[in-house]
């Protein structure tokens, strides 16, 4: 395994073992989703800092917030890296209480959203994005109303923040949809590839090219004999890996190599085993920290950087995800 590749894993791991020590979020899965924020921004986790955010995130918010639910293992490690920990919190919620005015319920896929708006130092355009977003999703919604659902706010959102018209993202995403669906036929779920597309226009350039690039991607995958998940997110995270393999000097072979090989070695490790994660779940994970080893790399392009963030996003949400359906089937056997 490269040292590039390695240091990525071994800090995830060192995170994710750190603060299970001294926190129980509820699931595993909200361990590893504290430990991608630090891991993400290259910092080891500082427990005594995370328990003072997390009183401060407590003092804020109500017991029933979703600030306080599935996110609240993600937020609280992100005001640790925060300057004013407090300040990072007021401020993240005055975004989501602008992009919720329009939905009835309380989304740990907004809090999501509200983020990346604030990270991406866009506040001040918190409005227009809002607008932005809240056109799109309509035309989403109209065209697919089976389709476009709660799992589709933080990409939407995403796509928002961009240059382009809300017309030129949803005709990318539908032209992907389209392409991959009847030319191409790939055997994937309708929700798969709109969630695809979403990540495909997120960054310039042609939209079938890219989706060819996945499809080689997914082919070498599936020739290495693996089993790729193929929910929402597994798949679409595919879309932040194509920029690694066309811009670095790898080709789709030695990429799926490393991938497979970190996914190995995280089986070994508590929490990473099979206890803990299933097989597509690991490999997701595994993906994304190559990935993110290949963003520091100087040779990549703005764009597979900007790909290596939303590679992170969709790592935090899949936990996140990941996370709420196990609630609601807890909550349903208890019924």
């Amino acid at each position: 395994m490269k040292n590039s590749i390695k240091n990525k894993v071994d800090l995830l791991v060192a995170n994710r073992a750190k603060i299970e020590k001294e926190f129980k979020w509820g699931y595993n899965l909200m361990n590893i989703a504290a430990a991608l924020v630090f891991s993400a921004a290259d910092k080891e986790a500082d427990i005594e800092k995370l328990k003072e955010c997390r009183e401060i995130l407590k003092k804020n918010t109500g017991a029933f917030s979703a600030f306080r639910d599935t996110s609240e293992a993600v937020i609280a490690s992100k005001m640790v890296l925060a300057d004013d920990p407090e300040q990072y919190l007021k401020d993240v919620k005055l975004v989501y209480d602008k992009l919720s005015k329009k939905r009835m319920f309380d989304s740990s896929f907004l809090i999501q959203g509200a983020i990346s708006i604030y990270e991406a130092g866009r506040m001040d355009d918190t409005d227009m994005i809002m607008e932005k977003y809240t056109e799109l999703f309509k035309k989403m919604e109209k065209k697919h109303p089976i389709l476009t659902s709660s799992d589709d706010i933080v990409f939407v959102i995403l796509l928002a923040m961009t240059e382009k018209s809300v017309d030129r993202i949803f005709d990318e995403i539908e032209e992907c949809y389209t392409y991959l669906k009847k030319e191409i036929k790939l055997k994937v779920g309708s929700d798969e590839l709109q969630g695809l597309g979403e990540i495909l226009a997120l960054s310039d350039g042609d939209i079938k090219v890219k989706s060819d690039r996945v499809v080689k991607l997914y082919n070498t995958i599936k020739e290495h004999g693996i089993k790729w998940g193929n929910e929402y997110n597994e798949f679409a995270a595919l879309g932040t890996l194509i920029d690694t393999s066309s811009v670095v000097d790898v080709d789709e072979d030695a990429l799926v190599d490393e991938i497979v090989e970190v996914s190995d070695y995280l089986k070994t490790i508590k929490g990473f085993g099979d206890w803990s994660l299933d097989s597509k779940q690991r490999l997701l994970f595994s993906a994304m920290l190559v990935g993110d080893s290949y963003s520091d790399n100087s040779a990549i392009l703005s764009s597979s950087t900007i790909n290596s963030t939303v590679a992170m996003v969709i790592a935090e949400e899949v936990a996140i995800m990941m996370c709420i359906m196990i609630c609601v089937t807890s909550a349903s056997a208890t019924d």
